[in-house]
């Protein structure tokens, strides 16, 4: 049965990865946290695609005590999901705002984990499923400019690498997306570089095509598995005294 979830379905990406699953004839369960975006997105979808069934669930990954209700309560279990949620707001508002700090943490990383893990256990028992992540290349190395983000990033890279080596075996397959810029609200205001940032569109396909087609861990834009090869390689005695990149 092809059946997904997306959690985050009303993100600039996740509206994309929505549009280009149903166009390959996925039914669908969408979750948001604004009701009406999400039901705007159901309504378009359902036009451009009338056949496609949609479950839609108004949802706030960041509520954990919420997490086994509400898969529990999914009508159809998924055979694949997409995890698009992310937060980015302000590093130095982060440093200085604990609950800015907690929601960058909990949005990007621990609410993610906890999810991941009561689905996978359920794939495992069935020993079939995918699950696809994204995670970023500001987790590849600590940078003045995103360090709080970069580290929630990180450790999630980390946690979907040990969980995929633990359920290949075991029929499940957890698919790890190195996202770089992408034109979108959350990068809004930052210095990107035209040639090495994406189109939401195009990065939704290539996430769902990673995603399909089983890989492990990719790099959305090829340039930065060298750019960030590169980073990693200085000395952290020159790293540290660059100015902020």
């Amino acid at each position: 049965m092809k059946h997904a979830l997306v959690v985050g379905a009303t993100s600039d990406i996740g509206i994309h990865i929505v549009e280009s699953l149903a166009k390959r004839d996925f039914s669908l369960s969408l979750t948001g946290r604004d009701k009406q975006k999400l039901a705007d997105l159901k309504t378009e979808i359902k036009s451009r695609f009338p056949t496609t069934a949609i479950e839609t669930y108004v949802w706030d990954i960041t509520d954990f005590s919420s997490h086994t209700l509400f898969y529990d309560s999914l009508i159809t279990k998924p055979s694949i999901v997409f995890f698009v949620a992310g937060y980015y707001e302000d590093q130095i508002k982060a440093r200085l705002d604990q609950k800015e700090l907690l929601k960058t943490i909990n949005t990007n990383y621990s609410s993610v984990v906890s999810l991941i893990n009561i689905i996978s256990l359920d794939m495992e028992q069935k020993r079939n499923g995918t699950i696809v992540a994204i995670s970023s290349v500001a987790g590849d190395r600590g940078r003045q400019m995103n360090y709080i983000y970069g580290s929630a990033k990180a450790g999630l890279t980390t946690y979907l690498s040990g969980l995929r080596s633990l359920l290949f075996s075991k029929g499940v397959h957890i698919c790890t997306i190195q996202l770089g810029p992408v034109y979108t609200k959350m990068s809004a205001g930052h210095n990107l570089i035209p040639w090495l940032t994406l189109q939401p569109d195009v990065a939704a396909e290539f996430i769902v095509k990673a995603g399909l087609t089983k890989k492990d861990l990719v790099y959305i834009r090829w340039p930065w598995r060298l750019i960030m090869a590169m980073i990693q390689f200085i000395p952290e005695w020159i790293f540290k005294r660059l100015p902020p990149f």
